[in-house]
């Protein structure tokens, strides 16, 4: 196949696979359809940079989108998943603990040992602590758990919906010793469809850019 019938049919593949997603939108407001685009031409394209140049066509300006950041609405909310987070891991409830989370593709969790990638296997090793003998006793450690050093990027060409760091207490075990450790943790966030959810602790998305430093 040539390359020409190679680029047609994978436009005509989008143009499709767009249609279907946004006719599906039913009351979102324009916004949230224009995220629905971006995130399907991220998925599709993720080294394009987008297909259709969504974001070059609207001149988007990195200074110009941090100035407009409500930056304390957006910390708040940030602070408030990450409290909802650390009760749900020392309440041991996976249910509420998945609410918080961003368990997309690229999901990063750093452990006192290794790196762990994807959901499931996260998944486990949390339910591994949760089920060991030194259990999640940390009701006294994590009681008042405080982010802080707070990084706010707008959605751009890199991800196509608004990111977040932060640094904050996490608590780890070691194995055969039935106390609970606390670390700060450095922490990525991401916010879809207008939610925050923690998408990465100690994982490699962390950034400080001075630039998005918040106020």
């Amino acid at each position: 196949m040539s390359k020409l019938k190679i680029y047609t049919f994978l436009r005509l593949s989008f143009l499709l696979i767009v249609i279907t997603f946004v006719s599906g939108c039913g009351d979102l407001s324009e916004e949230e359809k224009l995220q629905r685009i971006r995130f399907t031409e991220f998925i599709l394209f993720p080294t394009a940079p987008y297909f259709n140049q969504s974001y070059i066509e609207e001149g988007f300006d990195d200074e110009a989108a941090s100035i407009e950041i409500d930056f304390a609405v957006e910390k708040q909310a940030i602070k408030e998943v990450y409290n909802a987070f650390i009760i749900a891991y020392v309440e041991e409830d996976m249910n509420d603990l998945i609410k918080t989370l961003d368990i997309s593709p690229g999901m990063e969790y750093g452990t006192s040992t290794a790196l762990l990638y994807e959901w499931n296997n996260i998944k486990v090793y949390i339910e591994t602590n949760w089920s060991g003998p030194w259990g999640t006793d940390c009701d006294d450690v994590m009681s008042n758990p405080q982010l802080t050093d707070f990084y706010i990027r707008p959605d751009n060409v890199k991800v196509p919906w608004m990111e977040a760091s932060a640094k904050g207490p996490m608590f780890y075990y070691v194995p055969k010793e039935p106390v609970c450790y606390q670390d700060i943790g450095e922490y990525y966030f991401t916010k879809k469809s207008g939610k925050w959810r923690i998408h990465q602790i100690d994982g490699s998305k962390f950034f400080t850019d001075t630039s998005y430093k918040v106020p």
